[in-house]
């Protein structure tokens, strides 16, 4: 589905409103009460302006409220305090604060939204659609209210009207296939089970997406039709993003007793407010609402796992990368998104430098799910990068024992493994598994450099190294890092002229690049341009973070390049 950039509702923004909380007395002065008071609430205020800016919605929300229930004639807080309650999935607070905005308030609709899905929550379907009906048609209310009323008539047990609710889609341009989806889960919901049938057998003779072909494999489960259900999860690649998902579908296909309950009114109308999410971050919308929809979906439906993996993603991209790993482990056990929560929250705590607790979770990880191959390649990438080189040996040797021959990822697993062997000192065993893995990625620009690089920097195979290198710029021409190799197999075969050309371009490329500029430094020696060398050597030295290079570059720029030399440099592996 492919929505507008548009809003559920006007005014989702987060003003900064001061009105009424620091104003100066203008009498005499005030009982100590009241001075107390007017403390607390501006001490509150301040803390949910700081965790606003921290993007802290979980404590932001409640002490905003907090103001605002001091200061209530304050529009401005208590818009405020709406949308951070929502963001921050404190619905009994939002809830509190939606009640007490009036009918004419620009915040009404938003308000009156949340009391809808109070009202869908408590199973209330006649007054939720009610609320419905009476907003007007607007932004993606035009969308998401037919699907909403369509689930208040599956509450009220009233077929021929939901499915009427949802005809009205027909009206709109790019949502055929939430129409599609939809329409499965009404008819299922309403037990025609033949009519869901139908519509998921077109859904599947398409190009579904990964949500449609999980409720899809889930209905036909349900209906004891595993083949449908088996052919519907191989759909998933298996060795793509996914291949988590697919593995722990399959293994669950022949047991109908976990397979995923029939749709209802709050599972079907929290799934409408995930897609309408899914498809505003597909869009790169970076604004509240996508976490606002996400919200909403985990209230009618806290145990949804694919919106629970999507508020992840809203947390990392706000940089809350604590709150994204802590999401991803509340995903319920027995989910079959379990595995793959469990692999993103090993790379999440990896950017956020928790190392010592990213190798627990992915420990813990490969003995949950042992057969879960990105689980375990995820855990050897993760302990190869914390230099725990013989432990991610092991992980890859008990990888490669179980993938298959035709696998994308045998070629993946032969490099990474060589790259461990290649730091922790093992050159030919390191050699054995790039060379193999050449044979099954040959056009892998990665591997092309890694395998050429290291030949280069020991100045050995300098001509296939050269071969491989253009090769690997011919499919990543603006790739620094491939561009400075080849210039350093060129300094390595004594052409320091063609050395000079590529490194200077490499330096283009990836100017702040300490090693980058040190290699051009160094051609610069070679060629008898010494005092552009020293700046070169210069430029390094303030680049880079790097304890040894730094100590290596100090050097020259005190004696020059004669009698030192070059250090080993890891070639990129992306």
């Amino acid at each position: 589905m492919r929505l507008g950039r548009v809003s559920l509702l006007a005014g989702f923004t987060l003003g900064v409103a001061f009105a009424g909380l620091a104003d100066p007395p203008k009498k005499g002065p005030r009982p100590s009460a009241e001075q107390a008071e007017d403390a607390s609430r501006f001490s509150d205020y301040l803390t949910g302006r700081a965790a606003q800016i921290d993007h802290d919605w979980a404590t932001a929300g409640p002490a905003i409220r907090r103001a605002w229930e001091s200061a209530k004639d304050d529009q401005g807080l208590r818009h405020d305090a709406l949308l951070l309650s929502i963001s921050g999935g404190d619905f009994a607070g939002a809830l509190q604060i939606a009640k007490a905005v009036p009918a004419d308030s620009t915040d009404a609709p938003l308000a009156n939204f949340v009391q809808t899905l109070d009202e869908v929550g408590a199973g209330h379907y006649a007054a939720a659609q009610a609320r419905l009906a009476a907003e007007p048609g607007r932004g993606l209310d035009r969308y998401l209210n037919p699907i909403l009323i369509a689930w208040c008539e599956v509450g009220r047990g009233r077929k021929a009207e939901a499915l009427a609710a949802l005809a009205t889609l027909d009206q709109l341009s790019g949502v055929e296939a939430m129409r599609q989806l939809q329409t499965a889960m009404v008819s299922d919901a309403l037990g025609d089970k033949a009519q869901a049938a139908i519509t998921y057998d077109k859904i599947m003779d398409g190009d579904p997406p990964l949500h449609a072909i999980i409720m899809a494999s889930q209905f036909y489960q349900r209906q004891g039709d595993f083949d449908k259900a088996r052919k519907a999860v191989e759909r998933i690649d298996a060795d793509g993003n996914s291949a988590s998902l697919r593995g722990e579908m399959l293994a669950r296909l022949s047991d109908k007793g976990r397979a995923a309950p029939v749709p209802d009114p709050k599972s079907g109308s929290a799934d409408a407010l995930f897609s309408i999410s899914a498809s505003l971050i597909a869009e790169k919308q970076n604004d509240i609402a996508p976490l606002l929809y996400t919200r909403f979906a985990l209230y009618l439906r806290p145990d949804f796992p694919s919106a629970q993996l999507l508020l992840s993603e809203i947390d990392q991209r706000w940089g809350r990368l604590n709150d994204a790993v802590d999401v991803l482990l509340a995903v319920n056990e027995k989910s079959e998104l379990r595995s793959t929560a469990e692999r993103l929250a090993m790379g999440v705590l990896d950017k956020a430098k928790d190392d010592d607790r990213a190798l627990k979770v992915g420990q813990a990880a490969v003995k949950a799910h042992p057969g879960d191959m990105d689980v375990l390649l995820s855990y050897a990438d993760l302990l190869r990068e914390k230099n725990k080189f013989p432990e991610a040996i092991a992980a890859y040797d008990t990888a490669l024992a179980k993938i298959p021959p035709t696998s994308n990822r045998k070629g993946l697993t032969l490099y990474h493994r060589g790259i461990a062997y290649h730091l922790s000192h093992q050159w030919p065993k390191a050699e054995t598994d790039l060379l193999a893995a050449m044979q099954l990625r040959p056009d892998d620009p990665g591997l092309l450099n890694y395998l050429a690089f290291s030949w280069a920097d020991q100045g050995v195979n300098l001509d296939r190294a050269r071969t491989m290198l253009e090769r690997a710029i011919q499919l990543v021409p603006d790739d620094g890092a491939i561009v400075d190799s080849l210039g350093w197999c060129m300094y390595r075969s004594g052409d320091y002229s063609e050395a000079i050309k590529q490194l200077e371009h490499a330096v283009a490329l990836d100017g702040n690049d300490a090693t980058i500029n040190d290699h051009l430094g160094d051609a610069y020696w070679r060629a008898g341009r010494q005092i552009e060398a020293r700046s070169q050597w210069e430029k390094a030295e303030r680049l880079s973070d790097d304890k040894t290079l730094t100590e290596q570059i100090r050097t020259k720029l005190k004696d020059g390049l004669d009698n030192v030399e070059n250090p080993p440099r890891r070639a990129s592996v992306n």
